[in-house]
């Protein structure tokens, strides 16, 4: 009996043992198991962050790039700006120039006209002074049976004037070689219309006119094909139009000489140089 219980408690020592260590190699497994994820994971961990540094230069780079782009724009940002202000002062210091040179303009053209008026009624005054007081009035002769009378000839001269476009054109280039100065008055004073600055043209030299690119005054007359041509405004040096003009001295500043052209094929060729007096030498 006694070796009977011996081996009973023997055996299930031996299987506590065996148990035991079933536990301890299925534990060892485990952990075996649980290193080897660690590891792959470690391994994915080390590939990750050697790619990282593979790639942090391109990255580095990169941001040097665009840090050197924006210092790039700056600089060109500061020398926009610094172009735009010079610019801007340039273009203001043309426009003031310009409107002063027009303003002097006008302030001579105005004064050249009161002087003007001053000069007529100096001869008016003189013509009155020497010329009799009008005596009262005698009974009107009747003029001769088949003499012209003065209504006659003026009648006869205006005909004259109707049927020849030439003589026309070469009256009235005479009468804006006297009178221009007055149209650039009008001028100065506002306008609508080309009629509205050639008011005080005589009608019987039919003047016809037109305004050419805003700035130049085209006056002709009836049947002609030549146009008398005078600026309106400064001109600007580069353009076509002020190779029309010479111009004026400085002893005779407000001298005007209007331009002769010929139109051809909707174009205006140059005949005579005119004067202008809006740009004094």
């Amino acid at each position: 009996m006694y070796f009977m219980s011996m081996s009973a408690i023997e055996l299930a020592a031996i299987g506590a043992v065996i148990l035991v260590g079933i536990g301890v190699l299925y534990s060892i497994l485990e952990m075996r198991r649980t290193y080897a994820r660690h590891r792959e994971k470690l391994a994915h961990a080390v590939a990750v962050i050697e790619k990282f540094q593979a790639r942090q230069g391109d990255f580095l780079s990169l941001l040097e790039r665009v840090e050197s782009d924006g210092r790039a724009l700056q600089k060109i940002a500061l020398q926009v700006e610094g172009t735009v202000a010079s610019l801007k002062d340039t273009v203001g210091v043309s426009l003031n120039a310009s409107a002063e040179r027009l303003t002097m303009a006008i302030e001579n053209l105005r004064d050249h006209m009161d002087t003007q008026e001053e000069r007529l009624a100096l001869i008016v005054e003189s013509i009155s002074e020497h010329f009799p007081q009008p005596q009262p009035q005698q009974p009107q002769q009747q003029d001769p049976p088949g003499r012209p009378t003065t209504n006659d000839r003026a009648r006869l001269r205006r005909q004259a004037l109707g049927r020849d476009a030439g003589l026309r054109f070469a009256l009235l280039k005479e009468w804006m070689s006297i009178n221009g100065i007055a149209v650039l008055h009008r001028a100065s004073r506002g306008w609508n219309t080309a009629g509205d600055l050639i008011g005080n043209v005589p009608d019987y030299l039919e003047p016809e006119a037109e305004i050419l690119n805003n700035c130049i005054l085209l006056i002709g007359t009836r049947e002609h094909e030549d146009r008398l041509a005078i600026p309106l405004r400064e001109l600007d040096a580069s353009s076509d139009f002020y190779q029309w003009f010479d111009p004026a001295s400085g002893g005779n500043g407000l001298s005007h000489l209007p331009a002769v052209l010929k139109r051809s094929n909707g174009h205006f060729n140059l005949v005579a140089k005119g004067t202008n007096p809006l740009a004094v030498v």
